[in-house]
C-alpha cells in the first residue's frame, strides 16, 4: 500500500489519499498523525507528502516523520515536498518583479507582504505554514528522522506533484533494510 497525506482535492491513483479536511474527495478523513499512530508498523511501501510538512511545528514534523518511518516497510521511500524557502527568497532578494498564482490570487514577489502571505506563513490558507525549509533543511530532517539514500525530488517532472513549479522542493528517502 502507499500513502498520500494531506492530499486535499489532489488524489494519487494507487495510494489511500488522506486528509483531515471532510471537504475533499480523500479516501481517508483523518488527522495524520492520528491516522499515522493507528498504522501497525510497517504497513506501506510508500509515503508521500505534499505541501504538508510546513504545516507543522518543527516538532510536530519531527513527530510526523518518525511516524513516516515507522509505518514504512523496511526499503520503503518517504517523499515530501515544501515549499523551497531559499528560491523563494532568492527571488525576493533580486527584485524581479515576478508574481505567482497562489489560492486563486496573483503575488508580487517583490513584495515582503506577499512573500509572507503566500510562502513563509500562508494565512491565506485554511491552516498557515509553521516552519519553512529549504533542501538541505528538509534532508536534515529527513536524516534525523533515520531515512538513507535521500535524492532530491524533481520539482518540475516528479509524477506526485500537483504542478510543476520553481518554488517548491523535495526529498525521497529510504527505510534502511531489515537487519
Amino acid at each position: 500500500m502507499r500513502l498520500n497525506v494531506g492530499c486535499g482535492d489532489y488524489l494519487l491513483d494507487g495510494f489511500v489519499n488522506l486528509d483531515a479536511d471532510p471537504a475533499t474527495p480523500a479516501d481517508v478523513h483523518a488527522d495524520a498523525m492520528v491516522y499515522l499512530r493507528d498504522c501497525p508498523d510497517a504497513t506501506f511501501a510508500e509515503v508521500y507528502a505534499g505541501h504538508f510538512l510546513e504545516h507543522l511545528t518543527p516538532e510536530g514534523a519531527q513527530r510526523f516523520l518518525a511516524e513516516c518511518y515507522r509505518v514504512l516497510a523496511p526499503g520503503g521511500a518517504c517523499a515530501i515536498v515544501v515549499p523551497d524557502t531559499y528560491e523563494v527568497l532568492r527571488r525576493y532578494v533580486a527584485r524581479r518583479d515576478e508574481c505567482v498564482p497562489i489560492e486563486g490570487k496573483w503575488w508580487n514577489l517583490s513584495d515582503l507582504d506577499a512573500v509572507c502571505a503566500a510562502f513563509l506563513y500562508s494565512p491565506i490558507q485554511p491552516t498557515p505554514h509553521r516552519w519553512s525549509y529549504d533542501i538541505d533543511t528538509l534532508a536534515r530532517a529527513m536524516r534525523a528522522a533515520g531515512f538513507t539514500r535521500l535524492r532530491q525530488i524533481d520539482r518540475e517532472r516528479d509524477p506526485r506533484l500537483a504542478a510543476p513549479a520553481w518554488f517548491q522542493c523535495g526529498v525521497e528517502g529510504v527505510k534502511g533494510e531489515a537487519a
